[in-house]
């Protein structure tokens, strides 16, 4: 992970911070918030639904995910936005 941007590797500060970046590293593109968190639960990574969508949320602000919000009609949420790597 040392080719990570610095400001990506320093939110990657915990066990299962690291799990859950491998888990988004390793989605097709075009990958959801619920395709994250059902890949959570089957790799048997207990973390909550807060944690994953501030998760991602955060790697968006760092420049490393795109987030595109494909469907105009509907308020923002879980399944209405996808994510993309930078």
């Amino acid at each position: 992970m040392s080719d990570l941007p610095q400001r990506v590797q320093e939110l990657i500060s915990t066990p299962t911070r690291e799990q859950l970046f491998k888990i988004v590293s390793t989605q097709e593109a075009g990958f959801t918030f619920s395709d994250v968190y059902k890949a959570t639960q089957e790799n048997d990574l207990e973390v909550s639904v807060t944690s994953v969508q501030n998760f991602l949320r955060a790697l968006c602000y760092r420049g490393y995910l795109k987030e595109r919000n494909i469907k105009e009609t509907k308020s923002r949420g879980r399944s209405t936005i996808h994510y993309q790597r930078h």
